[in-house]
């Protein structure tokens, strides 16, 4: 029976060009993680897809692979690249991509994609035409590639080409008119833009009656994002796209050449008004600028960005812990995630195992449980080999001998026999033991009343952005009773009775959020307490940015672990929390 379980899998492996032609010949939705050999599938995301299957799979339409872009040609676009990818193929053709492991986006995606097949098989509405990705966004352009910088005389504002017009191959013909009529292309992407991007760019549609269904439409799809760009010279704003579009003797400078220059009536002339938008407020276009393409203008590094572990032993840590750390970040590293911990033997004995046969391995295991390990989640541009280049020879003997500028010969330690310093070896090795020692979290967040209301969208993409999974998720109005139990170590204090009226006077989101060290990143991503406290402190902080007052501040979340998973478990009822991040 344990043999048969094994061969059950939630995602197909799909390593070569071969098994991916196989792979787009599945009847249904099939939902694709693709990732690089380095850094491997996205693993919080597989709880989503299982709940998913149970809930949406029943008629054996969707399923779920994972494919690693390395080994096949046709995901060449996607290697070196950090980030989550998620493709989705219907009919042999992949259709559709969300970028992240952005929950919320993926389960709407699957479920309208499999409620569409369930329809055109059951011969209720035809087979659309689709065009098939081409992931555009990934190929090597002078325009998309190229080092971007801020140029002084120039002025940028960002263009949306959206879904339809995409979807029907227009993209080039509009982008040529942009350029006919004058203005420049710093720089572009194509995106399936999130809800709350749409309703920031088209704050000033939000009041018109259908805005919920052109937000629908809008993130349905991929569109195609624009940097345009315009010498300052030729107006001293952002391109006034109506402006440009008035007669000559309606403007009292030079005559201006008889083509039209006006990027509203190039479009409006080519029937082009309703597939491509413009930002055209002048005090806007800085901060598009940065909200949808935030490293333009920066510098970019062909280095990958990596994490890997490091670890100071016992006897250092208790000697030199601060002279270590201080050269870590003199070197360039930054330190995500830090915990000291004192092994057990049976830790030690799993974490060390390929070593077991060493003569070394009785006093390795001695001196890993005498006493704390600081464990180190180390982040830079290959992190990795500089780490180990940093480290030096693994023998003492050695290090000292050819190396003795390197961390191992410096801080050695006379009275052990043992360098006092651990990296990984490899990237694939870096993500396992980081995972040993900096398991995945689970921690409850809620979203209290009127804040829900009124920055729901903005926060939810703030969590989106820390790398935080919505593991599982509901609104719900608490009963006095249940704030009470919630806020129960707050009970006898002054202000205990006001917190659960406001508590239980309308819809709060509450969220299981799912990460690495998920309880300690999610209090610092809600700031202190005390909005007040938190614009001081911590300016990006949620609180800092929504909280009204100590009172109503926005958000809550767990203290500790401990604290978490009663809170998880009083909210969800009974879960299975290793699920959440099982492989």
């Amino acid at each position: 029976m344990a043999g048969k379980k094994k061969e059950v899998q939630l995602q197909a492996v799909i390593t070569n060009q071969s098994q991916w032609d196989e792979m787009l010949l599945t009847k249904g939705v099939t939902v694709i993680d693709v990732y690089q050999a380095w850094c491997g599938p996205c693993k919080a995301v597989v709880n989503l897809f299982r709940k998913l299957k149970n809930e949406h799979g029943e008629d054996d339409l969707l399923h779920f692979a994972v494919a690693e872009a390395d080994g096949i040609v046709t995901l060449q676009a996607f290697r070196d690249k950090c980030e989550p990818v998620f493709l989705f193929c219907v009919d042999s053709k992949i259709i559709a991509i969300v970028r992240g492991a952005n929950a919320p986006l993926l389960s709407k995606t699957v479920i309208e994609l499999v409620e569409e097949e369930r329809r055109i098989l059951a011969g209720e509405i035809e087979r659309p035409e689709v065009q098939e990705l081409v992931f555009l966004e990934e190929k090597t352009s002078d325009i998309s590639t190229k080092e971007s910088y801020l140029e002084e005389e120039v002025i940028y504002s960002i263009a949306i080409i959206k879904p339809d017009a995409l979807a029907d191959g227009r993209v080039e013909e509009i982008k040529q008119k942009i350029t006919e009529a004058g203005f420049g292309l710093a720089a572009e992407e194509e995106k399936t833009l999130t809800e709350t991007q749409v309703r920031d760019f088209y704050s000033h549609k939000a009041e018109q009656p259908d805005f919920e269904d052109f937000v629908t439409f809008m993130t349905g799809g991929p569109s195609h994002i624009l940097v345009i760009s315009k010498p300052k010279e030729v107006t001293d704003t952002v391109p006034q796209w109506k402006d440009l579009g008035k007669s000559d003797e309606d403007i009292p400078a030079e005559p201006q050449p008889e083509k039209p220059n006006s990027l509203q009536e190039v479009l409006e002339t080519e029937n082009m008004l309703n597939l491509c938008d413009v930002e055209d407020r002048i005090e806007e276009a800085s901060r598009q600028l940065a909200f949808f393409f935030p490293d333009f203008g920066k510098k970019k590094s062909s280095q990958n960005v990596e994490k890997t572990l490091a670890l100071i032993r016992p006897s250092l840590l208790k000697e030199r812990k601060n002279s270590v750390l201080k050269r870590i970040k003199d070197d360039g590293f930054t330190i995500a995630m830090q915990r000291e911990i004192i092994l057990t033997e049976e830790q030690a004995r799993q974490f060390y195992k390929e070593h077991e046969n060493e003569d070394f391995f009785p006093t390795l295991l001695e001196q890993m449980t005498s006493g704390p390990t600081l464990a180190l989640a180390l982040m830079r541009e290959n992190a990795v080999e500089h780490w180990r280049d940093l480290l030096g020879p693994k023998t003492l003997e050695e290090a000292k001998e050819k190396s003795p500028t390197s961390l191992r010969s410096e801080y050695a330690v006379d009275s052990v026999p043992l360098n006092q310093l651990h990296g990984s070896a490899s990237c694939g090795k870096a993500e396992k033991e980081l995972e040993f020692f900096f398991p995945v979290e689970h921690t409850l967040a809620v979203i209290k009343p009127t804040t829900l209301q009124e920055h729901k969208d903005d926060i939810m993409q703030k969590v989106t952005n820390a790398g935080f999974i919505v593991s599982q998720m509901k609104e719900t109005t608490f009963t006095r009773e249940m704030a009470t139990q919630f806020y129960k170590a707050h009970e006898g204090k002054p202000f205990f009775d006001q917190l659960v009226d406001y508590m239980s006077e309308g819809l709060s989101m509450v969220m299981i959020l799912t990460k690495e060290n998920a309880v300690e990143e999610w209090r610092q991503l809600m700031g202190p307490t005390d909005p007040d406290t938190a614009k001081e402190s911590s300016p990006d902080s949620i609180r800092a940015q929504f909280a009204q007052d100590i009172l109503r501040n926005a958000v809550h979340g767990s203290s500790n672990k401990e604290h978490a998973l009663k809170s998880i478990e009083y909210v969800f009822g009974e879960i299975d929390l290793n699920s959440l991040s099982n492989n």
